[in-house]
């Protein structure tokens, strides 16, 4: 019979074991993984981790290197496929969408702050979502977004040229072009005055704490991946812990709220307001109840927007701006051609049609995107087996799609990939 310390001896010998296989015998020798070429581990336990966090562009340099499809190893030698290779990506976004899911380990901290939104849902939750949302988001709901855009602009201006008026030479835009996106996002997407660009707000507040780079992005970043490796990190009492779970308290709070505000509304008719979440409301109301969304989902779509809407678009016009400054000559041409559009500055209006008419314009935003994309990775995970690329790839195996490898690939853009060509548009 065993007694106390022959059982604990086992019981370590089997971690020891179980630790070995997850490290080093899996990773290297088992996994039909270890065939794909890719860069060698950089550590035993956060493999190329430090790579992807301190190098520039590590997986454009990779690919350049091992070729379309990559394997790289993430935390604790978990191994990862990197494709850049447009067949295998319209297979995986269009073809067989639904046959690849956002990695579950991924989600945790998402799904505390998003909720199942359409960002998230998969299968037919995302079916049923994207079918009723469509509609919402036609052409003509998002020309009529524009004077919104133009006021929030317009407000933005003043505060620099009031900035200008006052003697300062250097200007930091990157908090008001955020700020300002903040705002556009809150009116156009569910009718809320956050009025950041001029005022203190929670939920604007709570919201930067949670994706604003002035706490600590390095150190918040490595708990959000940890955690979704050991979920019980989120629950370690430390200050970055405490600012997450406080925001996603007040997040929740105030999204639901604005939820009951807006069904309040709509028991004596018809919502008048354009914001898209009014404009969900009224078309959930016509739809059969096996079509409907619930409070909960319609409620998740509030943050949804805000997820997606809003850093996104401030890191792209923070970049457009600094990729004029870095080419005057393509600021001149850009300038000559708003002036000839728009010669009455005192008359600035522009209509969806006016700005959709600045073709020079939209080959600077064009340019910018493909440059300097706002997500240049998104990541999947196979439901079942599969064969990519000629190599067998388990199921739930995490796939990052290199989006900005792609836009920076000489096979598809030419020797001249990497620099700013709006012209090339």
């Amino acid at each position: 019979m065993l007694n106390l310390s022959s059982l604990v001896g086992f019981l370590v010998l089997g971690f020891i074991g179980w630790v070995t296989y997850k490290l080093f015998i899996g990773p290297f020798y088992i996994s039909p993984l270890r065939k794909i070429p890719g860069p060698p581990p950089e550590s035993i336990i956060f493999g190329n981790f430090k790579s992807v966090l301190t190098k520039e562009e590590p997986f454009l340099k990779w690919i350049q290197k091992y070729g379309n499809i990559v394997k790289v190893n993430g935390i604790f030698n978990r191994q990862t496929i990197v494709v850049a290779d447009t067949k295998i990506i319209q297979d995986i976004t269009l073809n067989h969408v639904y046959d690849y899911i956002k990695p579950p380990e991924m989600l945790n901290d998402f799904v505390l702050i998003l909720g199942r939104g359409l960002v998230l849902a998969e299968g037919e939750e995302h079916k049923r979502q994207r079918k009723m949302m469509n509609p919402a988001f036609s052409h003509n709901n998002i020309k009529e977004m524009v004077p919104t855009f133009i006021r929030v602009a317009s407000t933005l201006k003043e505060l620099i040229e009031d900035k200008i008026n006052k003697g300062e030479s250097e200007i930091n835009l990157t908090p008001y072009i955020s700020k300002a996106t903040l705002d556009v996002i809150g009116l156009v997407g569910f009718n809320y005055e956050f009025n950041s660009l001029t005022s203190s707000n929670e939920l604007a507040d709570a919201y930067a704490s949670l994706f604003s780079n002035a706490t600590n992005p390095v150190a918040r970043f490595f708990i959000s991946v940890l955690s979704s490796y050991i979920p019980i990190v989120r629950n370690i009492p430390i200050d970055i812990n405490r600012r997450f779970k406080n925001a996603c308290v007040v997040i929740n709070r105030e999204s639901k709220k604005l939820m009951e505000e807006k069904n309040n509304e709509a028991k004596n008719g018809e919502l008048k307001s354009k914001d898209l979440l009014s404009l969900l409301i009224n078309i959930n109301k016509t739809l059969p109840i096996e079509e409907k969304l619930t409070d909960e989902e319609l409620q998740n779509q509030i943050i949804t927007f805000l997820f997606a809407g809003h850093e996104t678009t401030s890191s792209t016009t923070m970049w457009a701006l600094y990729l004029l400054a870095k080419y005057p000559h393509e600021q001149d041409l850009l300038r000559e051609e708003l002036v000839k559009a728009f010669p009455d500055k005192s008359k600035f209006n522009p209509s969806f049609d006016e700005i959709n008419s600045l073709e020079y314009l939209n080959c600077i935003v064009k340019e910018t995107l493909r440059t300097h994309s706002p997500a240049p990775m998104i990541s999947r995970a196979n439901v079942e087996d599969k064969i990519i690329g000629g190599y067998l790839i388990p199921k739930n195996t995490t796939i990052m799609i290199a989006i900005s490898a792609l836009h920076k690939s000489t096979e598809i853009w030419g020797p001249t990939a990497n620099e700013f060509d709006p012209k090339s548009q």
